[in-house]
């Protein structure tokens, strides 16, 4: 058994957010010691380490919530497959929106350095971005 510090450590997080997954229910009770001090074992540790993973991989929590569920029912495959092809194409609609964000920024620093940059005035990304409605940024903000 070990300490919540312990188990923070091997995990490579922190205690704050081993106690948050546990008041949402990502990971289980912990055991108490005659102290009262939490203590974990080698299950706690692999299903904090796959969670980690899944937060990893952009995962919200409650999804990751359904995959523990899924796991707790003996891990069918199909599925587990249909969970993660699902999750891929969130990933995928990320990048994409993610690149069209980057072109956006280009295009407001293009714009400075051929126009602010070149005179004393103050910079107008400032401007540019509070009045810029894109179809670029209309599409990230539907892929967030």
């Amino acid at each position: 058994m070990i300490t919540i510090g312990e188990l923070a450590k091997r995990a490579n997080c922190t205690v704050p957010t081993i106690r948050y997954y546990e008041s949402m229910g990502l990971m289980p009770e912990p055991q108490r010691r005659e102290s009262g001090h939490r203590a974990y074992d080698r299950g706690d540790l692999s299903r904090l380490i796959l969670i980690r993973r899944c937060r990893d991989f952009d995962m919200p929590l409650e999804k990751i919530k359904d995959l523990l569920e899924m796991e707790g029912n003996g891990k069918p495959c199909q599925e587990t497959v249909a969970f993660f092809e699902t999750q891929r194409s969130a990933i995928k609609a990320r990048i994409t929106a993610l690149n069209e964000l980057d072109f956006t920024l280009s295009l407001y620093v293009n714009r400075c350095q051929s126009s602010c940059m070149q005179t004393d005035n103050g910079c107008d990304i400032y401007e540019q971005m509070a009045t810029d409605i894109s179809h670029a940024d209309k599409a990230v903000a539907s892929a967030l």
